[in-house]
């Protein structure tokens, strides 16, 4: 029988040290960096004028650890075609890494995190892509999809929220029905009657009708769902039993593929991912640390300074078990 070597573990354990050896003393390989646009100003009236316009759209970001397992699938899909690229880190891993296959269950509330639901997962993700029009673009590695990328409006993700331009996005929801998907419903709920409180600028949330579905919580690894499909399948079946014109997603790995599932509806879709919760005044450890933000803009820049003493912390009903499993609870 024919072995071939790039099978055998030892000979994988072997090549990623000496990969990462190689690394330590060269440093790591210099990436061409995608263009994006960077002021908010400039971003946030193309996005009012697109969810003005009269055709369908999907605005989203890519998650970290979602874009490592698509980046993943990439390199197990070619297989080991260059050894000294590998070592140089110009190409991927070619078998499954199980830390990101263990982040996808805890981070993104993938289940079960078999290699077969993995390449299930990735390509339907690769397919989604081809839905996006504006790309909230924070990570490197995004270059290694550049070529699905070719058609997307690319912006600094960070602008995506809408609390850093003179004139927040936002404003473009005034007077229409709003869906918002997102684990903390009922916060998200009671946060919104009192909505003239949360922000100085009271166009970040303007008067509109909100529907709310309450997106499945399976991060940290509990669900009552048989696998992540099933969830999905369900939250799907849920947007099609309401009548909306925009609809706002924070739910872990579902937001993706959930807006592109709106778009192909022929509606509009923003996944902001988990800052979300921010826009209805709803605190999370990651947003209170004293210096995250935009350096740039100074104090005024950290998410901090937008808290007052409306915002609240989500409800412990929304609070999972296993929360602390996800970054520290940095929702929470």
């Amino acid at each position: 029988m024919k072995v071939n070597i790039s099978d055998i573990p030892l000979f994988k354990v072997f090549i990623k040290n000496l990969s990462r050896a190689c690394k330590a003393l060269l440093g790591p390989p210099r990436l061409e960096k995608l263009k994006r646009e960077q002021d908010p100003n400039v971003i946030s009236q193309n996005i009012i004028n697109l969810l003005n316009s009269n055709k369908p759209i999907m605005i989203a970001r890519y998650g970290a650890t979602e874009l490592s397992a698509i980046i993943n699938s990439l390199g197990v899909s070619r297989g080991l075609s260059n050894i000294w690229d590998y070592i140089r880190g110009l190409e991927h891993d070619w078998w499954w890494d199980k830390s990101i296959m263990k982040h996808m269950e805890q981070w993104s509330g993938f289940f079960p995190t078999t290699s077969h639901n993995m390449e299930r997962f990735c390509n339907m993700m690769i397919d989604d892509t081809k839905e996006l029009d504006m790309l909230a673009s924070w990570l490197d590695n995004e270059i290694y999809i550049k070529k699905e990328l070719k058609n997307v409006t690319l912006f600094q993700g960070i602008f995506l929220d809408p609390f850093w331009s003179n004139v927040p996005w936002t404003k473009a929801l005034t007077g229409k029905k709003i869906l918002v998907i997102h684990p903390f419903e009922s916060d998200i709920q009671k946060q919104y009657k009192k909505r003239e409180h949360l922000f100085t600028n009271k166009d970040i949330l303007p008067a509109f009708k909100l529907i709310t579905i309450k997106a499945v919580q399976s991060i940290g690894g509990t669900s009552t769902f048989a696998s992540w499909f099933d969830a999905l399948a369900y939250m799907k079946s849920e947007i099609d039993n309401v009548d909306f014109d925009i609809c706002l997603i924070g739910a872990g790995a579902y937001g993706f593929p959930l807006a592109s599932y709106i778009k192909r509806k022929g509606k509009k879709a923003v996944h902001m991912g988990g800052s979300l919760q921010l826009l209805f005044g709803i605190k999370g450890k990651r947003w209170e640390a004293p210096l995250y933000g935009i350096d740039e803009l100074g104090q005024e820049g950290k998410y901090a300074a937008l808290m007052n003493d409306y915002w609240i912390y989500p409800s412990p009903e929304n609070r999972p078990e296993t929360a602390d499993n996800v970054e520290g609870a940095c929702y929470w």
